[in-house]
């Protein structure tokens, strides 16, 4: 490598991104330009999602996606006011079959760029694709440019040179170098020392083509010798479908082995989290994707093709939903919007846990509180990896807490419309395991099935009152007023099958005792026990009353005479 001390060249001039760059992609445009006020010489820097919840940031030639909004709305038109006050280039939007006059007769009024994405392009994919082609041309703003990578990226460039045999490059969207290899005696072209030594890549017409070539692939690319430059491959640094780099390896010199493309596709995934900490990405994206799951769970929010595009989900790709909750009473089952009450301050000491666990071992995942538990969305997951996932995320946040914590996973799922019977899923099982030993594993709704059911049945009886024997009423009354256990040792004969010496040897009495009693049972209070059906009715409403097995106690009147 070239002496520090060697006099560093001029740089050539930064090539400048463009709604001409964006209208003009040469594999294909994005988004199409409906209007162009200010000409297609307009300067664009990056793209920032749409969060109706939020004040628009200001962001000077920032390109605006408009998620979710109908154009024909008139508070879309106060939307453009103030995207044309904070100073953005543009917004995308999508037509879906509306006319369009009324909105971008606002927009030339404003002075502000209006461009279209087709409705069947994902948003995700109108933000990478935006954010690609900027990015090629070293405007990628969809993350600010990075610092000098910490620890943790130099040590990954290192061991994926020692890997290819070649040296290796990090660099951010603005091809900043922001870590490479110092392992000694691997290759290296003047081309990739000159990029070390400056901290960043010249910028030449040729290499624009092969950064968006690389942005834009889901693998490693290869590159032939092309002047001074040695054989080269690279792969991006996303997360999610975000840009956030790229990583490149000069190849040996016999050739790049299927062994080193492996562990150069590897590092492009390890090193997203480094990145993501090195370029210190705003809040704002994070909440996003948080705002828009709770948003989903409880059926509202964007469409749901929208939403899955925010939170990452493959058309047709599994995805499941894990929950977790601090022990204790049962959470009752999600019925559209967040019941009051549960402990806040545990549920957001756990969503945090959580994120950060996320924000480590899987960056796709989205984590969001809600009013009784934490609700952790894992796309391209089926159920055994998502089990497996959850168990070490269950672990990692009991370390960190004193409570006691239960997590429940859902079935896979592939289509985000049904995200709120997903979560009614997870809600039941951890309703159902309420009361079960703190330190269990994760459960799915097959180990539970049966308690859910009897719950779900438990549940008809607290809606329809009428329903109810009125004579376990008068039996609870009775058993509350006068200190007897009439209903406790009709649970326990229930639970035995009728097993008169396993249930006294359980209520430690004598069998003749529990027999005394289950006729007093039915002279008392008229309950017939000897009628199946009538022992299967008696045992759901004792049950009830007391789910986790205690004395049963139900705050009733008993019935007039």
């Amino acid at each position: 490598m070239s002496d520090a001390t060697t006099p560093r060249p001029p740089l050539e001039p930064r090539g400048e991104g463009t709604l001409r760059v964006l209208a003009e992609a040469v594999d294909g445009p994005a988004v199409r330009v409906l209007t162009a006020p200010g000409g297609l010489d307009v300067r664009v820097s990056g793209t920032v999602i749409h969060d109706p919840q939020e004040a628009l940031p200001r962001s000077p030639a920032a390109v605006l996606l408009l998620v979710g909004v109908d154009i024909t709305d008139a508070r879309s038109l106060d939307l453009l006011s103030r995207a044309a006050e904070q100073g953005f280039s543009a917004v995308v939007v999508k037509r879906r079959g509306q006319a369009p006059e009324r909105f971008v007769a606002e927009a030339e009024r404003r002075g502000i760029a209006v461009l279209t994405a087709d409705d069947a392009m994902p948003w995700r994919n109108v933000d990478a694709s935006v954010s690609c082609t900027l990015a090629a041309h070293g405007s990628g703003k969809a993350a600010p440019s990075a610092p000098a990578g910490g620890e943790e990226l130099f040590a990954l460039a290192d061991a994926l040179a020692a890997a290819v045999g070649g040296q290796v490059v990090i660099e951010d969207l603005d091809q900043n170098v922001v870590a490479y290899s110092t392992v000694p005696g691997l290759r290296i072209d003047a081309a990739r020392e000159r990029g070390i030594l400056h901290r960043r890549v010249p910028d030449i017409p040729e290499q624009r083509r092969q950064y968006r070539q690389v942005l834009a692939a889901t693998g490693a690319v290869r590159f032939p010798t092309m002047g001074e430059e040695l054989p080269r491959a690279a792969v991006a640094i996303r997360a999610g479908a975000l840009p956030l780099g790229t990583i490149w390896a000069i190849e040996p010199v016999e050739g790049l082995s299927a062994a080193g493309e492996s562990a150069l596709l590897d590092t492009g995934r390890f090193a997203a989290p480094h990145l993501l900490r090195a370029l210190n990405l705003p809040e704002a994206e994070r909440r996003v994707r948080r705002d828009t799951l709770r948003a989903v769970l409880h059926r509202s929010g964007p469409p749901a093709d929208e939403a899955a595009d925010l939170l990452g989900l493959r058309a047709g790709a599994e995805f499941t939903l894990a929950a977790f909750a601090p022990g204790g009473e049962p959470a009752k089952p999600a019925r559209g919007a967040d019941a009051t009450g549960g402990d806040s301050a545990l549920l957001t000491h756990i969503e945090w846990l959580l994120m950060r666990y996320c924000a480590a071992h899987r960056t796709t995942s989205t984590a969001v509180a809600a009013a009784t538990a934490v609700y952790v969305l894992l796309p391209a997951t089926g159920l055994a990896e998502a089990r497996r996932f959850t168990d070490s995320a269950l672990k990692a946040v009991r370390r960190s807490m004193s409570d006691g914590l239960r997590a429940a996973v859902s079935r896979p799922c592939t289509d985000l419309a049904l995200s709120a019977p997903m979560r009614r899923e997870v809600d039941s099982i951890l309703r159902a395991t309420a009361h079960d030993d703190p330190a269990s594993t994760p459960v799915t709704t097959a180990d539970v099935r049966h308690r859910i059911l009897l719950d779900r049945l438990g549940d008809e009886l607290e809606r329809d009152p009428w329903l109810r024997l009125g004579e376990i009423d008068e039996l609870l009354a009775h058993d509350h007023a006068q200190k007897t256990d009439y209903a406790a040792t009709a649970v326990v004969w229930l639970d035995t099958a009728g097993d008169i010496a396993a249930a006294a040897a359980r209520l430690k009495v004598h069998p003749n005792t529990l027999r005394y009693r289950l006729r007093r049972i039915r002279d008392l209070f008229g309950v017939d026990l000897d009628d199946p059906d009538v022992r299967l009715a008696v045992w759901l409403e004792l049950r009830r009353a007391a789910p986790s097995g205690r004395s049963p106690r139900r705050k009733t009147q008993p019935r007039r005479p």
